[in-house]
């Protein structure tokens, strides 16, 4: 109403628009990304070829064929899976990332994590199992498909509510 448009989800190309289309040229696929802003819910299953940013709330599921920024602001209670994962903000869920997840100092999760290699910052705060190796695919591992490769299993005890521990 008053021109003003809802928000709930974006998509941005990271690429400048053309100045002028060409006929002979076939059409351009910029870079994209999916934006969940601080003001917007999303409930259900998010399917990407892309890259996504949550800085509101997403329940349910995430699959991404690129990179999952959860910001410092974002609140997630849902599965994903992707390329790589980077997360500033709140997790409730398992995250199964075929490249790498990266946890900053602000972050929390509540789930376990499977990937082929993670960063952790000093703070971030992990209530989960951590397996790092080839990543099997979430259905094998529901099955409980044991991996052909080694894997290395780090089990994080809760983080008192002090601090120290």
């Amino acid at each position: 109403m008053f021109g003003r448009t809802p928000r709930s989800l974006a998509v941005v190309s990271s690429s400048p628009a053309p100045s002028a289309p060409r006929a002979s040229a076939p059409p351009a696929t910029p870079a994209t990304t999916t934006y969940v802003d601080e003001s917007s819910q999303f409930t259900g299953t998010l399917k990407l070829t892309k890259n996504l940013v949550v800085d509101g709330a997403v329940e349910g599921e995430i699959d991404c064929a690129g990179t999952v920024t959860i910001g410092a602001s974002g609140r997630v209670n849902a599965q994903i899976c992707a390329e790589t994962v980077v997360i500033d903000g709140e997790i409730h869920g398992d995250i199964e990332a075929r490249g790498e997840i990266t946890l900053s100092k602000t972050a929390r999760v509540y789930g376990d994590l499977m990937t082929e290699g993670i960063a952790i910052e000093r703070g971030a705060k992990v209530e989960g199992r951590i397996t790092i190796g080839p990543v099997k695919s979430a259905k094998a591992a529901k099955k409980g498909d044991a991996a052909s490769e080694p894997t290395r299993e780090v089990a994080l005890p809760p983080q008192s509510a002090s601090g120290n521990g």
